[in-house]
């Protein structure tokens, strides 16, 4: 039970560092983020020299309640940004327990939801703006920055 309760408070303070990157698609709530449209323009803010506008065209934007179609997005999302660890950052995720898409677009699990969005914050911090991202999270609030400086170090 207790890890189920920091993946929620994880997810919550994970969607607090998303509303940090000024995106246009509806990202407010975990089922906002279910089908994975808001978190594919994260990527694609946060390292365009990999996620172009020919890998974020694959992403389908109107999905409305079909689950098939957020599972689609979601498999792609988690799919490059694990080839982006392991290609461009050479950083290996075998340690980390990967989240299950189908569980995000059905119920918008937020433990699950939270493990996707911890490795779009890797990204993040690991990229070749990273000091930008680092200085917007030390500009939340207390609880939230440790909350994802823990996410940070798990997925690290």
């Amino acid at each position: 039970m207790e890890e189920n309760l920091n993946g929620v408070v994880l997810c919550d303070n994970l969607i607090k560092w998303l509303q940090t990157l000024n995106l246009t698609a509806k990202h407010g709530n975990p089922s906002e983020l279910s089908d994975g449209v808001a978190i594919a323009e994260a990527l694609t803010q946060i390292a365009p020299e990999y996620f172009t506008p020919s890998w974020n065209s694959k992403i389908k934007t109107d999905v409305g309640n079909n689950w098939r179609l957020k599972v689609s997005n979601l498999k792609k999302i988690l799919e490059g940004v694990v080839d982006y660890h392991q290609d461009i950052l050479n950083l290996s995720l075998q340690e980390f327990s990967r989240p299950d898409v189908v569980n995000i677009a059905e119920t918008a699990d937020q433990s699950d939801l939270g493990r996707l969005l911890q490795l779009v914050l890797s990204c993040a911090v690991n990229c070749i703006k990273k000091e930008g991202y680092i200085t917007r999270i030390m500009e939340m609030e207390l609880s939230c920055q440790r909350s994802i400086m823990q996410a940070i170090q798990v997925s690290a």
